[in-house]
């Protein structure tokens, strides 16, 4: 097939692609919810079958594989049937699971993260199967469960020895091309706090900041209390406000902690507990990129490609009764060890008397730019969307941690509006169609070819 064919093959099925993409909206395959999930990867497996694939799931029905051809290389398409929750359903314009398209855009839960992706791509398949022509690689889209959470599912999978494939991509992120992915390392200080009110005075006795794990607080609030004799006499609440931001880029952001922290400093209370810890976190995170905790990197570039530098954010922060919870994430660049993170910040909540818990550590990913798929992979962008590929670090997470030699691709362009995870989640009905186009070509361009792309 030409170009000009493979692309017209994804227009012509434009009308598949969204019915089949509105029976698999209409799933609410949020991902604690087990039996829709089940649901929605028996939909992706009845539809790859109908699409003429072999399907599959494995790993007590977590993964799903629908696969096309055979050869000695196998190209990998990683995608996931879950979704986040909805929210509030009244910031909708649209019920979430009953899709709709309004002016272009393809409104619905899952639309862009990633029921949308992985149908074009399911698509993209079909263009090669119904060429006719012989197919010198196989294909083979691997399907998770719980990519929004944990990552169970992943787990499972790999540790069941598959035999994975050679290279390939996760349409979960964005273009241009995403072949480096920043590590994460997240985790809970815990604190237990001193109560005790031996001197007369002003004390810190509350502490809340943040709505999210991921997400720089942009609000912050303490209660300071007097004391006099152990007995409060006196109240007052103190409030600081910042910028929210995703926690993968929080120089972007303002966290209102800090801010908080210069107000309670300002007050002169009794240095207690909770007083010691605020300011710890303040004077050892506010310089974003680790230098005061001894984790600065010593350079941006690996191979002479952008890793940027390690970033950390104190996120969400939660005092019940006596116990203080501060919600650490790291989003450290290839190169850094996680282990080395994880020991710094323990022995630093070891020397306020706490803990450094619920450590969920996720590889940084670094794929070199010259790896022959890549060139194809970035021919196809050029022919399929009219854009100039290029090379780039991504600052979040996909499915491109869990195995060598994948790469995030893919769905949002640039100029597109990210309304992943958001109220009204949509993704515009030409995004949609560039993905199919660019996704054909690509897997052409590699599995129809007798070469080597590894």
């Amino acid at each position: 097939m030409t170009n000009e064919e493979l692309t017209q093959y994804i227009i012509d099925n434009r009308q598949n692609i969204i019915d089949d993409l509105e029976g698999f909206i209409a799933i609410p395959s949020v991902s604690d919810n087990i039996e829709e999930v089940d649901r929605a990867l028996d939909y992706a497996m009845e539809l790859g079958e109908k699409l003429g694939f072999r399907s599959k799931t494995v790993c007590d029905h977590q993964i799903g594989i629908i696969e096309a051809g055979e050869g000695e290389e196998t190209v990998g398409i990683l995608a996931h049937v879950d979704v986040v929750p909805p929210g509030d359903l009244e910031d909708w314009e649209t019920d979430p699971f009953k899709m709709e398209i309004r002016d272009g855009r393809v409104i619905g839960r899952g639309t862009m993260d990633d029921k949308g992706p992985a149908v074009v791509s399911l698509y993209a398949m079909k263009a090669l199967l119904d060429s006719g022509e012989p197919m010198h690689k196989k294909i083979q889209m691997i399907l998770g469960t719980q990519e929004e959470v944990e990552w169970t599912d992943m787990d499972a999978f790999m540790a069941s020895d598959p035999e994975l494939p050679d290279y390939g991509f996760t349409p979960d992120g964005e273009f241009p091309l995403c072949n480096i992915e920043k590590g994460i390392v997240d985790g809970d200080m815990i604190f237990n706090v001193d109560e005790s009110r031996h001197e007369d005075g002003w004390y810190v006795t509350d502490l809340q900041a943040g709505i999210m794990d991921n997400a720089i607080p942009g609000k912050a609030k303490a209660t300071l209390e007097h004391f006099v004799g152990g007995i409060s006499t006196d109240k007052k609440n103190l409030e600081a406000s910042g910028k929210a931001v995703h926690s993968s880029q929080p120089e972007k952001g303002d966290n209102a902690l800090f801010r908080l922290a210069d107000m309670v400093e300002q007050e002169h209370p009794v240095r207690n507990d909770l007083y010691s810890i605020l300011i710890m976190l303040r004077d050892r995170f506010s310089s974003i990129f680790g230098k005061e905790l001894g984790l600065y990197s010593p350079g941006e570039t690996y191979q002479g490609e952008y890793v940027h530098r390690n970033a950390f954010s104190a996120t969400l922060t939660k005092m019940e009764g006596s116990r203080l919870s501060v919600h650490i994430n790291c989003r450290f660049a290839y190169g850094t060890e996680s282990d080395e993170i994880v020991q710094v910040l323990s022995e630093l909540a070891v020397q306020y008397g706490g803990t450094f818990e619920n450590v969920e550590p996720l590889p940084a990913v670094f794929v070199s730019s010259v790896r022959p798929f890549i060139k194809e992979f970035n021919d196809a962008y050029r022919e399929g969307s009219g854009r100039e590929p290029d090379c780039v670090l991504a600052y979040g997470g996909s499915y491109a941690k869990a195995m060598p030699n994948i790469v995030s691709w893919g769905p949002i362009f640039p100029g597109d509006e990210d309304k992943c995870h958001e109220d009204n989640e949509y993704i515009t009905m030409d995004t949609l169609l560039d993905n199919g186009k660019v996704f054909a070509l690509a897997l052409y361009k590699v599995v129809m070819s007798e070469k080597s792309f590894k």
